[in-house]
């Protein structure tokens, strides 16, 4: 039995103050798990969910209303049940909200609630130390991994009176539902951003973009990249192990934080940006970086070769580019964040994918690069437009992500503090 501190949680709603008690999942709910066949999938009929589809229990796979009948006549799930991930994935929950039947493979457990709240149930085995509690229980050595049902049933939980379980209950669910929400406004404004990304780039060889700015009509340049940029500054081949966080004289930029971390425009005076330890200014003079400069990768493991940034922020900063990266520098005057956001358009870094080398790893040359066809308006005026466009939608999904972001940490910190 746990001890009497640990029979409190450190945070609770004003009201409660019994302390919580153990039981095992065994005596208070009623555990199944789902077929172990794979079915005969048809058409229509009943909704067929397995691990995969946990998160939302939608699928495209069903079986019919003559199987589902004969395989769960005694495990139906129904409204407020909880399924549990018990293959591969494991201890990830989800209270089932509808009415229709639904039938799950083995990779699910099926909790039907008897002496407990199905939201409470639900949050519950997402705890900590549930979580713990599951893991040690996990057969590790096989698989996938898994738990076996035996072991789910002598799963030891703490649980409140039946009304703390409802107000914990309730509040997680409306915490979730809050998360769901900015999680689909997130969705909204990538997919709308990817939308101007076709509409405001010419396509197929066009000089005309589908959809323009008011005032603008006249035909887009097309010109080949080197005719546009200069690409002889250099870079330089440090590993990162060659390179801190703590502190330095110049900053380089690395191709994988291009590839993973970076958007679009390289801000140097927000973005993260790792030191040369021992980096001498002398050494690295002819190399600094401008803002306005296009840091393409010429390197990595899929089809993302050719990612770029648009150098911008740059004040008294010291910056180069390092291993596996290209720098062009425009020729002429660009509008800020015009090809930043062109060269990662799908209607350029299509033209990079027939000129792709490699297996494990893909890789593009400069020269290769140099002939690419890159496309803008003459009018600095039109490129300015479009590029504050996109910067300010980018800056509108930042926001919206570091929301998501302190939801989700509020929730895991909820979690930790709410239960025993």
């Amino acid at each position: 039995m746990k001890d009497q501190q640990a029979s409190y949680p450190q945070l609770r709603f004003k009201g409660f103050t019994d302390p919580w008690e153990e039981r095992k999942l065994s005596e208070i709910v009623d555990i199944y798990d789902g077929t172990h066949q794979t079915p005969i999938y048809t058409d229509s009929g009943v909704k067929f969910v397995s691990v995969e589809n946990i998160s939302n229990l939608e699928t495209k796979k069903y079986i019919s209303q003559e199987a589902y009948n004969k395989e769960y006549a005694k495990k139906q799930a129904q409204k407020g049940d909880v399924l549990m991930t018990r293959i591969g994935d494991i201890g990830t929950s989800r209270v089932i909200e509808t009415e229709e039947p639904l039938a799950y493979y083995v990779t699910l457990s099926l909790l039907k609630p008897k002496k407990i709240e199905s939201n409470f149930l639900s949050w519950l085995i997402s705890s900590p130390e549930v979580q713990r509690n599951i893991w040690k229980r996990t057969l590790h050595i096989a698989f996938p991994k898994k738990i076996n049902l035996g072991e789910i049933n002598q799963v030891e939980v703490m649980i409140p009176k039946n009304k703390e379980q409802q107000k914990i209950g309730s509040f997680f669910k409306q915490l979730d539902d809050t998360i769901a929400l900015h999680q689909r406004k997130l969705a909204k404004l990538k997919e709308l951003k990817q939308g101007y990304l076709q509409k405001l780039f010419p396509r197929n060889g066009s000089k005309f973009p589908q959809l323009r700015f008011a005032g603008f009509a006249d035909a887009w340049e097309q010109r080949k990249l080197e005719k546009v940029f200069d690409f002889s500054i250099s870079t330089n081949s440090l590993s990162r192990a060659h390179l801190n966080y703590d502190g330095g004289g110049i900053k380089t930029v690395h191709y994988g934080d291009i590839l993973v971390k970076y958007g679009p425009i390289l801000d140097i005076s927000r973005d993260r940006i790792p030191f040369i330890t021992d980096g001498a200014l002398g050494k690295y003079r002819n190399s600094l970086l401008e803002n306005g400069d296009i840091i393409f990768t010429d390197a990595a493991e899929d089809e993302t070769v050719g990612k770029a940034v648009e150098v911008s922020g740059i004040k008294d900063d010291y910056v180069v580019s390092g291993l596996h990266t290209i720098v062009a520098r425009p020729k002429e005057k660009m509008a800020v964040f015009f090809m930043g956001y062109y060269i990662n358009s799908d209607t350029y870094h299509r033209q990079l994918l027939p000129l792709m080398q490699g297996t494990k790893i893909s890789s593009i040359s400069k020269s290769n690069l140099q002939k690419t066809t890159v496309s803008h308006p003459k009018s600095t005026n039109e490129q300015s437009k479009i590029g504050a466009f996109f910067k300010q939608l980018d800056d509108t999904i930042t926001l919206h992500q570091r929301k998501l972001e302190k939801l989700q940490e509020l929730k895991k910190g909820y979690l930790q503090k709410m239960f025993c």
